[in-house]
């Protein structure tokens, strides 16, 4: 299986480890990439804020998709 890539609507890559902003206010960096189950999934992001909070998100919230 392909290693799923998250990539913006502009097409820039993002990378686990790179930095990205979620809802396009806060700075945040993706830890994991959970490629989506089937067609209706759209599959999750792990993030880390710059406080060190962490949370998993929808790819949407930091307008980009999950390539396979």
């Amino acid at each position: 299986m392909p290693k799923p890539r998250l990539v913006t609507y502009d097409g820039d890559t993002i990378p686990v480890g790179g930095s990205a902003f979620l809802d396009g206010n806060f700075p945040v960096t993706v830890t994991n990439i959970r490629p989506p189950y089937d067609d209706e999934d759209t599959g999750a992001l792990g993030i880390r804020f710059e406080w060190g909070a962490t949370e998993t998100v929808d790819p949407v919230r930091l307008r980009a998709y999950i390539a396979l």
